[in-house]
């Protein structure tokens, strides 16, 4: 039972951030506008090359089992920095708007401590 919860909390969990994703990659010149207003000027457009990566390349690497461990150590390190470098730190936001961002840390965290479990391609807790 153990090993299908784990899955499921990687396909769901993932499928969840592939939506921000897919959102930048739609219109990565609005998500490119608001790094530049929070004040990161010429860093704006590698940081939103890398904040695309992390929120489509990686969570679909997850689902697949593939890396797991890495793959969700990148994606909670991204979460990281979008929770306390840019909402809180930046841009001084309250809990409730960078409440998300930190949740998804810990699920991603917990999920490169664990591994991939036995649905996994490469096996069991190995990914």
């Amino acid at each position: 039972m153990g090993n299908f919860a784990l899955l499921f909390l990687r396909v769901s969990a993932s499928l969840m951030m592939l939506t921000h994703g897919v959102g930048k990659l739609r219109d990565p010149r609005s998500f490119v506008n608001l790094l530049e207003v929070a004040g990161l000027g010429g860093f704006s457009l590698p940081l939103a090359y890398l904040s695309t990566l992390a929120e489509t390349l990686f969570p679909l690497l997850i689902i697949l089992g593939v890396a797991v461990r890495l793959s969700a150590l990148v994606v909670s390190a991204h979460m990281m920095v979008a929770a306390f470098i840019f909402h809180v730190l930046l841009k001084g936001d309250p809990f409730p708007v960078w409440e998300k961002a930190a949740l998804y840390a810990v699920v991603f965290l917990y999920l490169a401590m664990v591994g991939g479990g036995r649905f996994s391609i490469l096996g069991p807790n190995r990914g």
